[in-house]
């Protein structure tokens, strides 16, 4: 098992288990990338995860050579990608593509609906419609890019019948909060329109 996976496991980003463990972002990093820390970083590791410091050691050392392909994840991709943004788990690549794929597809639906009706309200709200499925689609492809660029899609694929989102008050708050927003912003547009 590697490093990432087992830290991905306990849903902790690179930074929250710097902060828990008493160790420096590039210490984690450095683990990350399959290079040897002292045995005290280990330790402080080991204690983060609840393991005992030998079986952290083995897992960590048995598997492949250190990569020097390491890459500086800049502070605001690591902000965009961040878990919290999808209630504590990251989407896999492939589920990312599936929801850009439906939101430009969601988005040519409601542009050729907007030009089968006849009345002009529902021409505008057909096309706000569009235009905000348009926008996700989009803002889910600089997602996409940003995440390939500096590889940070987690290593183990989870299918969406097994994806169960992890539940806490910050991240209820942040999904209500993006709902409310959301809703009160289409609302006004529409409403503008109506004017």
């Amino acid at each position: 098992m590697s490093f990432r996976s087992l830290r991905e496991r306990k849903l902790l980003s690179q930074e929250q288990l710097a902060e828990r463990s008493g160790l420096s972002l590039r210490t984690i990093q450095r683990v990350e990338a399959g290079h040897r820390v002292s045995y005290a970083s280990l330790r402080a590791l080991a204690a983060t995860f609840e393991m005992d410091v030998d079986v952290l050691e083995r897992e960590l050392y048995a598997m492949k050579q250190a990569t020097d392909d390491f890459v500086e994840v800049p502070r605001w991709a690591r902000l965009w990608t961040h878990a919290h943004w999808y209630n504590g788990l990251r989407p896999s690549r492939r589920q990312a593509l599936m929801t850009e794929a439906i939101c430009m597809g969601g988005g040519v639906v409601f542009l050729a609906a907007s030009f089968l009706v006849t009345t002009d309200f529902l021409t505008t709200l057909f096309r706000v419609a569009a235009v905000f499925q348009f926008v996700c689609g989009y803002l889910m492809s600089v997602t996409l890019r940003i995440a390939d660029t500096y590889k940070l899609w987690p290593e183990t694929e989870i299918s969406a019948w097994e994806w169960k989102p992890v539940r806490t008050i910050r991240g209820t708050i942040f999904d209500y909060g993006f709902v409310l927003v959301v809703v009160i912003s289409f609302l006004s547009v529409v409403f503008w329109l109506m004017r």
